[in-house]
């Protein structure tokens, strides 16, 4: 009988503690991770599809950070999708991430990644300028990924 008691009582405990967290769940990192470059991918492909300033505003936290080069921190969707305004419509950003990390916590992550800026020079002329750049990355309350922060930088042509 005291053993049956002392296996409930544990039992109950055990219960409690795994609840205590509230929302807690198992994270796996390596899906996390590969959730968070799936996320950046399609990210870039809709700036592809639908332009920067699009891509850029629905792939963003509320408060979300752009750090452009040159240039103050631009704070919230609606400041980084005007980031893009005066952008003509042809130049075009191609990016792809190479690394991605998530916290044990499974709500926080980064990507790397390498990126082309395909533009025309004052006379005209294309350029291709190259970079890399570096998105943090927050598990929304809904448990979509959203970057609050975006810091880029320009590299030379890749070999």
């Amino acid at each position: 009988m005291r053993r049956a008691i002392i296996v409930a009582l544990v039992a109950t405990l055990a219960a409690g503690c795994s609840s205590a967290g509230g929302d807690y769940r198992a994270v796996d990192l390596e899906v996390e991770k590969a959730a968070v470059i799936r996320i950046d991918t399609e990210f870039s492909k809709m700036a592809q599809e639908r332009g920067l300033a699009e891509a850029f505003a629905t792939y963003a936290a509320p408060d979300a950070t752009m750090m452009p080069m040159n240039q103050n921190p631009v704070l919230g969707r609606e400041l980084i999708r005007g980031q893009f305004a005066d952008m003509p419509q042809e130049t075009k950003l191609l990016w792809k991430p190479f690394a991605a990390d998530v916290a044990k916590s499974g709500d926080l992550g980064y990507t790397l990644g390498t990126y082309e800026l395909h533009t025309k020079e004052a006379d005209g002329r294309p350029v291709t300028r190259y970079g890399k750049y570096c998105s943090v990355w927050r598990k929304q309350a809904d448990r979509t990924w959203k970057w609050v922060v975006d810091i880029g930088n320009a590299s030379p042509e890749p070999k």
